[in-house]
């Protein structure tokens, strides 16, 4: 019998503070957390209930100076480049892309865009431990 995958369960996401970092992720794009191990992950996606791709928040190791990153003393975390990733994009309707603006915008998170992606409208920003995130719908 073959085996095909159904669709992305989660992603890995290293943040410097769990709690601090679900606290973010429900205020800006109103996660919830669907359910948590001891002491992590602590796993939050775009439904109560499970079945929808989720985000599983890990603490990061600091990491000493490498090339490229700033001194772990410049920053709350510094994390080596082959352990984040390039960017989560969540979809919404064209409402809901004009209503997280403004609700970035009333959070005074800084952000790109729109960026006109012929199909689709896009912004991007980061959250607190600089992983890059993007909010997109389609058109």
């Amino acid at each position: 019998m073959p085996f095909a995958v159904h669709r992305i369960d989660h992603v890995e996401v290293l943040v410097s503070d769990l709690e601090a970092a679900a606290r973010w992720y429900r205020e800006v794009l109103g996660l919830v957390e669907i359910r948590r191990w001891d002491p992590e992950p602590v796993m939050i996606g775009a439904s109560g209930t499970t079945g929808g791709s989720m985000l599983a928040l890990f603490l990061a190791d600091p990491v000493a100076a490498v090339d490229g990153l700033p001194d772990a003393s410049d920053a709350p975390v510094a994390i080596l480049p082959a352990h984040r990733w390039q960017r989560v994009a969540w979809q919404t309707d064209e409402a809901g892309f004009a209503a997280a603006q403004e609700r970035l915008r009333s959070l005074g998170i800084r952000f790109r865009g729109p960026v006109d992606h012929d199909v689709a409208r896009s912004i991007y920003f980061a959250d607190p431990d600089g992983n890059p995130l993007e909010i997109t719908y389609y058109l």
